[in-house]
């Protein structure tokens, strides 16, 4: 992993993986960002269009066995999904989607916190076809972007996967979708 600062202030942040073997292999970079207690998770939506102009699916939505839809954590909204952490949890949540937007965010006390990502429109991505995941449990909220399978040749052949994160001071930021569409406004 390399971590270089721009000027601006933004962090580049590239991962990279290597075939050591002597043999060729598939695998996918996973870039897991561990959020602190307490925060809320904000992934985009598709934009809207109505049934009239388009008939083909958006994105693929991928949920866990242990996922529970109607937890109180969840907000799907139109615009947004939202997850919140809480420390007073007892069972644990995941989802993942395929993240044409190429961001997702973390809201903690004022600050957000954006991760800035490509979405390989070519690429085959794991899990059902997802490149953004949320998990969190009791303990933590985890923002996790994934690149697309890759088969890396032997001795050495290697991928790259890119966030670049950004922090932010935010005036409060609700659950209300307009909210959070005119913070990320300034943002994006």
């Amino acid at each position: 992993m390399a971590v270089t600062m721009a000027p601006s202030g933004e962090v580049r942040v590239l991962h990279t993986m290597k075939n050591l073997n002597r043999w060729e292999i598939e695998l996918a970079p996973w870039a897991l960002s561990v959020m602190a207690q307490g925060g809320r998770a904000i992934l985009p939506q598709e934009k809207f269009i109505p049934h009239t102009e388009y008939l083909l699916p958006a994105r693929p939505l991928v949920l866990w066995h242990y996922t529970q839809m109607a937890d109180p954590r969840w907000i799907w909204g139109n615009k947004f999904i939202q997850l919140r952490q809480d420390p007073n949890a007892t069972t644990p949540q995941k989802a993942g989607l395929l993240n044409k937007r190429g961001w997702a965010a973390y809201l903690l006390n004022g600050e957000l916190f954006v991760k800035r990502y490509t979405a390989n429109d070519k690429g085959s991505y794991p899990d059902f076809g997802c490149n953004t995941e949320l998990f969190t449990n009791a303990d933590i909220l985890e923002v996790e972007t994934l690149g697309p399978l890759t088969k890396l040749p032997p001795d050495g052949g290697a991928v790259q996967h890119e966030e670049v994160w950004s922090l932010h001071k935010v005036p409060q930021i609700t659950e209300e979708e307009a909210s959070i569409e005119q913070a990320m406004k300034n943002i994006l």
